[in-house]
């Protein structure tokens, strides 16, 4: 995979979307930045980016993707795969749903993910150097390059989303002890069941992850 690597940016996302736009890139590829300026998190949060953390965004046709992925559990398929791709070099980070990285109680990181016509860019920010006040940094050491290449190879052979599912349902119970957002209310996930397309039942209501 070619892997585009910028001292600076705004957005590593915004970047593949303008290239994709001027049709000067193709999937699959990714583009990685040693300081973001202009990051994007959940709900169009701006994600705080300072340098020597990880911001990286992969771009992937849609015809690379699981056949069974619901297109609204991408972000949670690919939060996932990050989150063991990061446990396998010994850390203990953990998913929150849908798509937020954890260290004990503190988040590290996370997942967006963009469809563009027939491709979809997957944004990853991590803390693994340093990090604002209330947030976490990843417990283990690596460099941003290092962090990426070993992601990248992990998606050449993707596993099915019924495989991802299987394995998160057991990690979702952490969740429960948090509350997410839909649309601009606030609910506890206490009671949250999780759906097998990603999104959450709570009570009555369907939740549903648009990240």
């Amino acid at each position: 995979m070619k892997i585009y690597s910028f001292d600076t940016l705004p957005s590593t996302q915004r970047w593949l979307e303008e290239q994709i736009s001027k049709k000067r890139v193709d999937p699959p590829c990714a583009v990685i930045a040693d300081m973001q300026t202009e990051g994007v998190g959940s709900r169009e949060n701006r994600w705080i980016g300072e340098r020597g953390n990880f911001f990286a965004s992969i771009l992937l046709s849609e015809d690379m993707l699981p056949e069974d992925l619901p297109i609204g559990a991408t972000s949670i398929y690919f939060a996932f795969l990050m989150k063991e791709t990061v446990k396998k070099m010994g850390s203990e980070a953990w998913l929150k749903w849908p798509n937020d990285l954890y260290l004990q109680e503190r988040k590290i990181g996370g997942c967006i993910t963009a469809k563009k016509g027939k491709n979809v860019i997957v944004g990853i920010g991590i803390n693994i150097a340093s990090a604002p006040r209330d947030f976490g940094v990843l417990d283990v050491k690596t460099e941003p390059m290092e962090l990426l290449e070993t992601f990248v190879r992990n998606l050449k052979i993707l596993p099915s989303w019924k495989q991802i599912f299987s394995n998160y349902s057991l990690e979702f119970e952490k969740s429960k002890n948090y509350c997410t957002h839909d649309g601009n209310e606030t609910l506890k996930m206490s009671d949250a069941v999780l759906q097998s397309d990603g999104s959450l039942m709570i009570g009555e209501r369907r939740v549903v992850s648009l990240r």
